[in-house]
């Protein structure tokens, strides 16, 4: 049996026997470099658990033939969605357990197996899910491009034009007219007459050069340019000031190395004589000081951003014995001079280019709820963590099937509590269709099927948003039966079915549960007609043409014998009474264990039932009401940071009066603002209840952030310190909590043009641009800090990019989502 065989062709042995098997399998093996494993959707694996587990070979659970269709972007080029997710999207199986699960159910005709290989990287073996994607193509004809994949494991070598490319060693080859460069996990190779001196001899803008995904490290690359484009900062290192400022002997630092790889990557970056960097070595330092960003795995650009400027201040920290330092409190002092006692003590162990750029100070007011103690404390920061107004309400979509047969499915919008439970979802909803809540049942409906069926007291935070969830409308004791399915077999086994429509759930009285009248119950509601000798329906069947019922007695008989084998050789007069419901070689037939009714496939099929119809849904007048986008002022996130709040449970203060833990209240104020102000914007929000990333677009200002009404400083001079900030730089995500794609935004310092940074990519952004729902991290310059630009501003032209040429944007497509994403090198040819 190979990898490419679609169709069982052995039978299986007992679901027993099967399942022992394959988690035998998936229990001794080990990632082995170069080895075969298989993607498989999840939900069909954990359909086939369910039905092996069952031990029943009739059970409504049978998974049918293996099918991946939810992991593919489109059924023509199958190629696979961005950012799955192992263990939520698709699980990975051995190449024996995979081969093993083929023989026995087959595949979906057409569509290809999903092999992937295991690879070495630095510090871990790893599936190789996404392999590298090659795009051949000559500059003079972009549109004509040749796709190919490859494992990073492979050497790819053409003759004729000797050429090579390591992904792993990211290095570029060039040999005759070929340049090739590895970004991401694609590969983009283009054609052109030209040297090596001519790449050397570049000289673009210093500064707009884009960095190299060395898999799924966008989230360092966009952290590293906001950083680059901090004039301060850069300069600081343009200039070697640090090289008279390393500590290599500080315990809390990294023995310089961080510095001294973050200056490589800048003096590169703002050489003007690359297109794209390739940060590997700062990668690896990383990684080597903090292994949680060891490895290839997605992390976010904010917690990069605070370990890089917490390196960064220690290997470059002025001060080289740190002394002890008791902290006071208050204790009714004036706050001016408290503060500037904080802050004295701060400066005496912390002293370097990063307290000087990015550090403030908080006023901490602590308020005992017993004794009333007052503590007040002065700490610094180093960027700010804002809340973002959470809502409490949450808007799900959802499809109400209605008791009466000819009605066809409504979908729904309703506005639900976040923390709500499904009883709350009935409850919605039983304000639209005027159905009590008790008469309801909610299901996740996938692949024709009941994925799942929702008990009234269940959260609904366990209901995701892309869930496809159905709310039939029932009435006494409910019993769920499977759907209708296509059958590809000829004879009595289960196996190789496929199913089709929408599942149906009916509800019967506890007296009507016998094999006929749940037959009966059944017919009725499909044909959507009492009179099961007229057997019409406006939704799942039509009535054949008299002429294809079967006028040869044989054949009628071969028909009884059939129903009479599916039915435990009883014959109850039902094969006459859905008669017109049979064309030739086509019965309705049942399941005595499950009651899953199956249609057997002929040439006459389709002529019985009307799939399109079946399909079709009204529009509830709930859909047509445009979603707002929540916008929220960015003034209201930093007044929720200055918010009087209760410590929690799991956070108590000790009072020095009481002698004991309280929960006392906590307010945060604003005393003094670094030069370059980070502000984060809390958009991950993690409660008892629900984990979800808040999409609210926040509207910050480009210029003049003013801060003077909130700062609790006054300067000496003329009572206001500098306060009011311009926009710098942005660091977006894009995508969920499991996944997604970081880019930036960031203002050329020396020719004051916005860019917009997307790993490799770089190009012209306008300023309208700037201000959406993907913002994470803003950097803000304070205005007197600001030098006015060197250069003037750049035409209108298209951006340069990591390309030698001005980018088209929509020329190559990168790994990751995000707007815009691309990343290519293009080159000129004859």
């Amino acid at each position: 049996m190979t990898a490419n065989s679609h169709c069982s062709s052995v039978e299986p042995p007992g679901l027993d026997t099967q399942r022992r098997e394959v988690e035998c399998l998936l229990r001794r093996c080990e990632l082995r470099a170069g080895d075969s494993w298989y993607v498989l959707e999840r939900r069909w694996f954990e359909q086939w658990k369910e039905f092996v587990e069952s031990g029943d070979q009739n059970s409504s659970s049978f998974p049918g033939q293996i099918d991946n269709t939810e992991l593919f972007e489109d059924l023509d080029s199958y190629h696979l969605k961005e950012r799955l997710v192992e263990n939520e999207d698709f699980v990975l199986v051995p190449a024996e357990a995979w081969h093993k699960l083929l023989s026995w159910y087959g595949m979906v005709d057409g569509q290809p197996p999903l092999e992937r290989k295991v690879v070495d990287l630095p510090s871990t073996l790893k599936v190789e899910v996404y392999p590298v994607q090659v795009f051949l193509c000559l500059h003079s004809n972009m549109d004509n491009v040749v796709t190919a994949q490859f494992s990073r494991t492979d050497s790819i070598r053409k003759s004729g034009w000797v050429w090579f490319c390591s992904h792993r060693d990211q290095t570029w080859s060039l040999v005759a007219d070929l340049i090739c460069c590895v970004c991401g996990s694609d590969l983009y190779v283009v054609f052109r007459r030209t040297s090596v001196e001519d790449q050397d001899s570049y000289q673009g803008q210093p500064g707009v050069c884009g960095l190299t995904n060395l898999g799924n490290t966008c989230f360092m690359n966009s952290a590293l340019q906001c950083l680059s484009n901090v004039p301060p900062l850069t300069e600081y290192f343009l200039r070697n000031l640090y090289l008279d400022e390393l500590n290599f002997t500080n315990p809390l630092g990294m023995k310089g190395e961080i510095a001294e790889a973050y200056a490589d990557v800048i003096k590169q970056m703002w050489s003007g004589r690359h297109y794209s960097v390739v940060p590997r070595v700062f990668k690896t330092k990383v990684g080597h000081f903090a292994s949680q960003f060891l490895g290839y795995q997605q992390h976010d650009s904010q917690e990069l951003l605070s370990f890089l400027l917490d390196g960064l201040h220690e290997d470059l920290n002025r001060v080289k014995n740190k002394e002890y330092i008791e902290l006071r409190d208050a204790d009714g002092r004036p706050d001016q001079e408290v503060a500037e006692e904080a802050w004295r003590n701060h400066r005496r162990r912390n002293d370097s280019v990063i307290v000087d750029t990015f550090h403030g100070l908080f006023k901490s007011t602590l308020v005992c709820p017993e004794c009333h103690k007052v503590s007040v404390t002065f700490d610094p920061f180093c960027y700010l963590s804002v809340p973002l107004p959470v809502s409490k309400e949450r808007v799900m979509e959802v499809f109400f099937v209605s008791l009466d047969p000819y009605a066809k499915p409504v979908q729904h919008r309703v506005v639900v509590p976040k923390a709500g439970k499904v009883s709350d979802l009935c409850s919605c909803l039983s304000e639209m269709t005027n159905v009590h809540p008790t008469q309801m049942v909610v299901a996740d409906v996938f692949n024709h099927r009941f994925y799942k069926i929702y008990s009234a007291d269940e959260s609904l935070s366990c209901i995701l948003d892309r869930d496809d969830i159905f709310v039939y409308e029932h009435v006494l004791r409910t019993l769920k039966f499977s759907c209708l399915h296509q059958d590809y077999g000829t004879g009595s086994s289960s196996y190789g079915t496929s199913l089709f429509g929408h599942p149906l759930l009916l509800s019967v009285p506890r007296s009507s549960c016998s094999r006929e009248a749940l037959y009966d119950l059944f017919l009725q509601r499909l044909a959507a007609a009492v009179d099961m000798s007229v057997f019409v329906s406006r939704r799942y069947v039509r009535c054949p043409d008299p002429t294809d019922e079967l006028d040869e007695e044989d054949e009628d008989d071969d028909e009884d014998e059939l129903y009479k084998t599916q039915t435990n050789g009883i014959s109850d007069g039902k094969m006459s009474s859905s008669r017109r419901f049979m064309g030739r070689r086509h019965s309705v037939r049942v399941c005595p264990c499950c009651l899953v009714h199956s249609s057997s496939l002929s040439s006459g099929w389709e002529s019985f039932y009307n799939e399109n119809e079946a399909e079709k849904y009204v529009k509830h007048v709930s859909m047509e009401v445009p979603q707002q986008q929540t916008t929220v002022q960015l003034q209201e996130c930093i007044e929720l940071f200055t918010t009087v709040e209760t410590l929690e449970e799991e956070n108590p203060w000790y009072c020095p009066v009481c002698k004991t833990h309280q929960l006392a209240t906590k307010k945060l104020d604003l005393w003094s603002l670094p030069e370059v102000l980070i502000i984060h914007l809390k958009r991950f929000s993690y409660t008892k209840f629900t984990r979800e990333k808040l999409d609210s677009i926040v509207d910050f200002p480009l210029r003049d952030l003013d801060f003077s009404d909130c700062l609790l400083r006054k300067h000496p001079a003329n009572g206001e310190p500098p306060s009011r900030y311009d926009l710098i730089a942005v660091s977006n995500h894009y995508g969920g909590l499991r996944d997604g794609h970081y880019t930036s935004y960031a203002r050329n310092k020396d020719n004051g043009q916005w860019y917009y940074l997307d790993d490799s990519k770089v190009t012209y952004a306008k300023e309208e641009q700037i201000v959406t729902n993907a913002a994470y991290v803003l950097f803000y310059h304070r205005q007197d800090k600001i030098r006015k630009p060197t250069l003037p501003a750049p035409s209108t032209n298209p951006a340069p990019s990591s390309d030698s040429q001005p980018h088209n944007a929509n020329s190559c497509k990168n790994d990751e989502a995000g707007p815009g994403s691309a990343s290519c090198v293009t080159m000129e040819t004859e």
